[in-house]
């Protein structure tokens, strides 16, 4: 039978005997229930068409509890709090501050660490909002990957003052409350092709995650790193770049803008990707920088014979080109 769920447009394709929430569940949906914590209701759907079979009653119309119901045609349900697949949902913790360390480049590594027994759920690649005093927030990139657990890493560029006041608020506090995860320029599942990293400054914090992502998970295809700064002193200390230089499919590449004649590469993100990548058709492109960072480096690297679908960045969601 086919089960189709308002607001979130989600189809099921159940199996003969199957409940609802078990169709969802098996087929990867982040859905609303408590079963197990004696919670009963909280899996509730409004049956708005079809029919559906619950506890040998059946029902065409109406609330119905979707950990028993059994649909016997095509319905239609309306259930808040379905997520479609590979979203997680945003949750709220207050987590203790581990780690607040200047790197270099004016440039702090800050580490959280999330309460015991509820590990929060990302996807490498998203960011989180931190909130501040004045009841603000801001975004961050995460920096750690998800199989870090319980501990959450940023890299915070401290030039202006409300940076400076962040870094102050953490030290003073020693603790900090984050939302997450944010963001659909992620991996939730690894490509088939290799990946092309493109990052500005602290646009390295997303790649960072990426990067231990795949080392993780094993991943087999090349991995390009283009990290770009204006001046080299901008690049600051990343922990486990060393050990990176020893992976044999990680290719890393440091590039500077504005300043020739030190002992690396000279020149524009996107000119030294098409330098090195003469076919960019089956690469998968993910970048993090400025608005006018990032679609520059997208119009260049479209003219270089990339796909525009083949490249992903925050930007594109936050400040959408005309």
């Amino acid at each position: 039978m086919r089960v189709t769920l308002q607001p979130s447009g989600a189809v099921l394709e159940t199996q003969p005997g199957e409940r609802i929430l078990e169709a969802a569940q098996r087929l990867g949906h982040e859905c609303p229930q408590s079963c197990r914590n004696g919670n009963c209701h909280v899996c509730s759907a409004l049956l708005v068409e079809g029919r559906v079979r619950q506890e040998g009653v059946e029902h065409d119309h109406g609330e119905i509890y979707t950990c028993i119901a059994e649909p016997l045609e095509d319905c239609v349900l309306l259930w808040d709090g379905v997520l479609a697949l590979g979203e997680l949902p945003v949750r709220t913790f207050a987590c203790q501050l581990s780690e607040c360390t200047p790197v270099g480049g004016d440039v702090w590594r800050v580490r959280l660490r999330a309460p015991a027994g509820r590990p929060p759920r990302y996807h490498a690649g998203q960011y989180l909002m931190i909130e501040r005093e004045n009841g603000e927030k801001s975004a961050f990139s995460l920096a750690s990957a998800p199989h870090a657990g319980r501990d959450l890493e940023m890299h915070v560029l401290v030039r202006e003052a409300s940076a400076q006041n962040l870094i102050e608020q953490l030290q003073r506090n020693g603790m900090a409350r984050v939302e997450l995860p944010f963001g659909d320029t992620h991996l939730a599942e690894l490509p088939d092709g290799p990946l092309v990293l493109i990052a500005a400054g602290t646009g390295m914090a997303q790649m960072h995650s990426l990067i231990e992502h795949c080392r993780a998970q094993g991943f087999k295809h090349p991995v390009h790193l283009y990290w770009g700064v204006r001046r080299p002193e901008d690049f600051y200390q990343i922990e486990h770049w060393e050990q990176w230089q020893t992976l044999p499919n990680l290719f890393l590449h440091k590039v500077v803008s504005d300043l020739c004649g030190w002992e690396g590469r000279c020149g524009m993100l996107h000119e030294a990707v098409c330098e090195d990548i003469a076919d960019l058709a089956g690469v998968h492109v993910y970048a993090s920088g400025s608005p006018a960072m990032i679609y520059a480096t997208l119009d260049a690297l479209v003219a270089a014979g990339m796909d525009a679908h083949q490249m992903r960045a925050d930007v594109f969601a936050y400040a959408p080109r005309p």
